[in-house]
């Protein structure tokens, strides 16, 4: 079995602890040891977040909040003060499989997406990541979504090591 959790970072001024739901097995886990200056992130598991737009409208600022389910897909949405800027879709070639709702353009297809994406992480972290770049993220397919979870979190910025489990890092 894979995992189930979602993730939610934010800027620490936010405390991502705070904000998330609790669920049973719920916290910063390592995440809190490896989360850039001025973030926070934290996890917990899928059932405990009934809306996600709830949980985005409690941070200010800029936050990320993703679903991994069974570490096949994860589903992921950028905020900025509240407000979902973007969505997209990692390992997206598994949605079908979970009756997710399918984007008109594969997100890894869609140029607009990952300008605005570039856009996102220049506000929020001061990185300089090209559409380019975010494109290999997204597009990359990973055995494990948690892996290019991770892969998407130290490429925009939030976090400072790339916690990988042996996956390929060539979109780094």
């Amino acid at each position: 079995m894979g995992t189930w959790a979602a993730y939610l970072a934010c800027q620490a001024s936010n405390d991502a602890v705070n904000i998330l739901p609790a669920g049973d097995s719920w916290g910063p886990d390592a995440w809190e040891e490896v989360a850039a200056p001025g973030w926070s992130v934290a996890e917990t598991e899928i059932s405990a977040v009934e809306d996600p737009e709830v949980v985005l409208a409690q941070t200010s600022g800029h936050a990320l909040l993703a679903f991994v389910l069974d570490s096949d897909l994860a589903y992921v949405m950028g905020a900025a003060d509240g407000e979902t800027r973007w969505e997209l879709y990692l390992n997206e070639h598994c949605a079908e499989a979970y009756d997710a709702p399918l984007p008109e353009v594969a997100c890894a297809q869609n140029a607009d997406l990952h300008r605005q994406i570039a856009v996102w992480i220049k506000a929020a972290t001061g990185d300089i990541v090209s559409p380019e770049r975010i494109q290999r993220v997204i597009s990359t397919q990973r055995v494990f979504a948690d892996d290019a979870l991770r892969s998407l979190l130290y490429v925009f910025g939030i976090v400072t090591e790339h916690l990988s489990f042996g996956d390929d890092q060539s979109d780094l």
